[in-house]
């Protein structure tokens, strides 16, 4: 880690392992042929002389991916080499529109963005030199989309891999080229402003939905910037295909390219992320701390860093040291707030109406596929969203023990690491859920 900086060991390193064969062969176990390629091209010396350093005997050095399932992309040793060859130094503008927080060294990486950030990384990289064109990053507010998005911009620029980039919402876009049309400008001044851009990143496409003019104008600059090669990058609330009223020979194009999804982050994650800012803001937190406000806080990044900017505030006004007392206290409502908003009761309600059955049936003592699954993602929402205890759970489902209730939460847990589906069907719930 200290070779290669902790940003770079938790994209590249953290879900790897090592084995050694009878016959002196390395193997790198990785997630997919992307780590793969990339870990190859870029460390192969490093853990050469890591390995002899630790004196681990080794004929060879191999890199297997471990998850046949990922989408399999092209090797980006060449690609990249060509486009770090080809950087020419430019003047740097516009970096005021980047927050100044929105960069890749601050970004934490965890398992529900590793792969969003990987491939962030590689495009910012070698913007318009890799199989990601377009990148489109999705999932729920306030998971670190927009980070990833003008940290690709605020990387590409600062480190000269791109001359022109240009980042904007799709808000901006549509006001953009309405105020063209309202105002009757030559029309072709607004495709200038694309005419030669590397690198296009546009924030929360969703907005594109309804607005057929605004989507053919964006899909006649896409279809031009795709074809000479330049890089576009896009973010959504939802997966490209679920976006509604929008055209279909724009989705298909979107296909073309790499979709990779954002999940809330997990309990150790939204710790790291605590930690991460804490620091940046210069404020101490207890471990204690720490693990009761991420505990607690758990829809999304936005949320922890509401409750992160309370505690300063309070730090600075009374000058009080942040305990576990002052952050109960200062948390208290939210947290009060969220057990009484969500109960299991509602919880019940709504996984029903997602699977189109009655609140009624997940707690009948039935077995049948149609009732055992729901039951399995309602019972793991109740333990992920309430603070009832499993006993209390197991009782509202028709009296079922504590056991039970753990076995779904564990087995609907492992599920949705692979089983794209169910993930899109319970994060569709948990939207739900969020907003009532």
């Amino acid at each position: 880690m200290e070779k290669i900086g902790p940003s770079s060991f938790e994209t590249w390193f953290r879900t790897t392992d090592l084995s050694v064969n009878q016959d002196g062969t390395a193997k790198i176990l990785v997630p997919n042929q992307f780590f793969a390629d990339f870990i190859e091209e870029h460390f192969t010396t490093l853990i050469k002389e890591t390995l002899t350093v630790e004196q681990i005997q080794f004929n060879s050095l191999i890199f297997v991916p471990t998850q046949k399932d990922w989408k399999i992309v092209q090797p980006l040793s060449e690609e990249i080499a060509e486009a770090q060859s080809k950087q020419i130094p430019h003047k740097v503008e516009k970096l005021e529109q980047y927050h100044s927080n929105y960069t890749f060294s601050k970004f934490v990486v965890g398992d529900n963005n590793r792969m969003a950030h990987a491939a962030s990384l590689a495009v910012a990289e070698a913007p318009g030199k890799t199989s990601f064109n377009p990148l489109i990053i999705y999932g729920g507010t306030g998971l670190g989309k927009t980070h990833l998005l003008q940290a690709i911009g605020h990387f590409a620029q600062t480190e000269v891999t791109a001359d022109r980039v240009i980042y904007m919402t799709s808000e901006e876009f549509t006001n953009q080229y309405i105020n063209y049309v309202v105002n009757k400008k030559d029309s072709t001044s607004f495709y200038k402003k694309f005419h030669d851009v590397d690198l296009l990143l546009i924030d929360d496409i969703q907005f594109f939905s309804g607005k057929p003019g605004t989507q053919k104008e964006f899909f006649r600059i896409f279809n031009k910037l795709l074809l000479e090669n330049k890089q576009i990058v896009l973010s959504s609330d939802r997966q490209p295909d679920k976006i509604t009223d929008m055209m279909e020979h724009i989705i298909n194009r979107f296909m073309g390219g790499l979709t990779t999804d954002i999940q809330p982050p997990n309990l150790e994650t939204r710790m790291a992320i605590l930690r991460k800012k804490a620091e940046i803001d210069g404020l101490f937190l207890s471990d204690e701390v720490v693990q009761f406000i991420a505990g607690n806080i758990t829809s999304n990044i936005r949320e922890l860093e509401g409750t992160l900017i309370k505690l300063i505030a309070s730090a600075s006004f009374t000058g009080r040291d942040i305990t576990i007392e002052v952050a109960q206290e200062l948390c208290g409502d939210a947290i009060t707030k969220k057990d009484e908003r969500l109960s299991v009761m509602l919880i019940q309600e709504k996984v029903a109406e997602a699977f189109g059955i009655s609140a009624n049936q997940l707690s009948a003592h039935t077995r049948k596929k149609e009732v055992a699954h729901p039951r399995s993602i309602a019972m793991y929402l109740c333990k992920k969203w309430t603070k009832q205890s499993l006993r209390s759970i197991g009782l509202d489902f028709g009296g079922r023990d504590y056991s039970t209730v753990i076995h779904s939460f564990k087995k609907i847990e492992g599920d949705l690491e692979t089983d794209t589906e169910l993930r899109e069907k319970v994060t569709a719930i948990e939207n739900i859920l969020q907003v009532l």
